[in-house]
């Protein structure tokens, strides 16, 4: 079985509610599509803090890397490293 880009945007959701419950900054996903991907034997999500998706001021934008992917067999979830986010460039060639 496969996960429909819905269920793993769910999976992502919660991996980042749970792993991110200490952050002094509170983070949510993107709503666009364009920052929602399928590459491979993954989708990718981008995060942002919840301040900058309000109100796209920099000031308050998360720099570093802001990517989840989730497995779309096993539906595992993990946070991208800056060498993966570049590597993978999950969202370029929309």
């Amino acid at each position: 079985m496969t996960y429909s880009m819905e269920e793993a945007e769910r999976f992502a959701a919660e991996f980042l509610r749970r792993s991110t419950a200490n952050w002094d900054n509170e983070v949510a996903l993107f709503d666009e599509d364009e920052l929602k991907a399928q590459k491979g034997e993954f989708f990718y999500f981008a995060f942002q803090g919840v301040k900058y998706l309000a109100t796209r001021d920099d000031k308050y934008r998360l720099y570093g890397p802001t990517y989840i992917s989730v497995h779309r067999v096993t539906g595992e979830c993990r946070f991208l490293s800056i060498q993966e986010c570049l590597s993978v460039d999950p969202f370029s060639g929309r």
